[in-house]
């Protein structure tokens, strides 16, 4: 199957995520259209010539002052697409065996495919809401998270057509289209505060019978929030102070327990949610960051010879994620010396 996925780089990854591209490369037949989302002329020049290096590789800029969100970006992409299928994939995601069977085994049952939930989530709870981790909204239909999806594009060049909803970003307390009006929306889109990218146009693509299929592809590996990380002032400080000294960054059970009740406080806790589910939610929110800086710390000690971070949070499942995940970085380091 023929398919060009759309992967978008802001400033301050191509120097490392070049290598996540050269691993979906190496790991498909696909093509992929590096999308250069602000850069400076630097990493322009970094994504350009990487993307001379293979005919699959395609290099696409769109005139913008400054950053474009994910999700205005994605309806520019959307909108010049002319095959069946639009491609979405996050520009750290990396592929550690091939995947293009088992994705294409799915799409022919299903109308919009999503995978690559990050290293962060526990990928056996399912989480309701709207951001952009959730599988379903909390009245129960389901949602693709854009980290890694493909939709039908003539399903979907008649929603947003008919509906006037696309992949950006919407607060219903301010605005939604007033196409909306006769789809009867329910309660929980109506009442909250912020539909991530591409969750509205998921709920409304309901009401024309679109077919979801979430699947976790053992071979694809995400980080997530390693693109434009929202630092808090703490992690901040922890980064002058990992620079000013030399020391390793260290992320552990101490690190992520204050990640955790930071979040905890004030939190208002959603009628009805599942403890466990909830737990898990806080969780996932509080490793994102700190993960992120993990990796990003893994990559500059790559490249630029800095102090090994550690990764250091006593539980199974990360430890052997982290520990796949950072073997597979250094792999490709190795055998990919033209992007050193």
């Amino acid at each position: 199957m023929k398919l060009t996925f759309n992967i978008i780089f802001i400033s301050g990854t191509v120097k490392y995520l070049r290598l996540a591209a050269a691993s979906l490369l190496k790991e498909s037949d696909y093509s992929y259209r590096l999308v250069d989302n602000g850069l400076d002329e630097k990493e322009r020049r970094l994504l350009k010539d990487f993307c001379d290096s293979s005919p699959r590789l395609e290099y696409f800029y769109y005139p913008a002052k400054g950053i474009l969100d994910h999700g205005s970006m994605l309806n520019i992409l959307f909108a010049r697409e002319d095959s069946p299928y639009f491609c979405m994939a996050d520009s750290d995601i990396f592929a550690a065996g091939p995947f293009q069977e088992t994705l294409e085994q799915h799409l022919p049952e299903c109308d919009v495919f999503s995978s690559c939930l990050p290293v962060s989530m526990n990928p056996d709870i399912i989480l309701p809401g709207f951001s952009g981790r959730c599988l379903r909204t909390p009245a129960g239909l389901p949602l693709a998270p854009t980290y890694f999806s493909v939709y039908r594009t003539e399903l979907f060049r008649k929603i947003i057509a008919e509906t006037k909803v696309g992949f950006e970003v919407y607060h219903p307390a301010r605005f939604l289209p007033e196409s909306l009006e006769r789809l009867s929306l329910t309660d929980d889109v109506l009442q909250s505060r912020r539909l991530d990218t591409a969750k509205l146009l998921n709920v409304v693509s309901h009401h024309y019978g679109t077919r979801f299929r979430h699947l976790e592809l053992d071979n694809l590996i995400h980080i997530g929030g390693i693109s434009g990380a929202r630092k808090s002032w703490r992690d901040r400080l922890r980064e002058k102070v990992v620079n000013l000294s030399q020391r390793p960054f260290i992320l552990d059970d101490a690190y992520l327990e204050s990640e955790i009740q930071r979040r905890s406080r004030n939190r208002n806790k959603e009628t009805g949610t599942d403890p466990a589910v909830e737990a898990e939610n806080i969780r996932s929110r509080a490793l994102r960051t700190p993960l992120s800086l993990y990796f990003t710390r893994y990559f500059e000690h790559l490249f630029e010879g800095s102090v090994e971070p550690r990764f250091q949070v006593n539980d199974d499942r990360l430890q052997q994620s982290i520990a796949r995940f950072t073997r597979l970085i250094q792999d490709l380091y190795e055998t990919e010396p033209r992007l050193r």
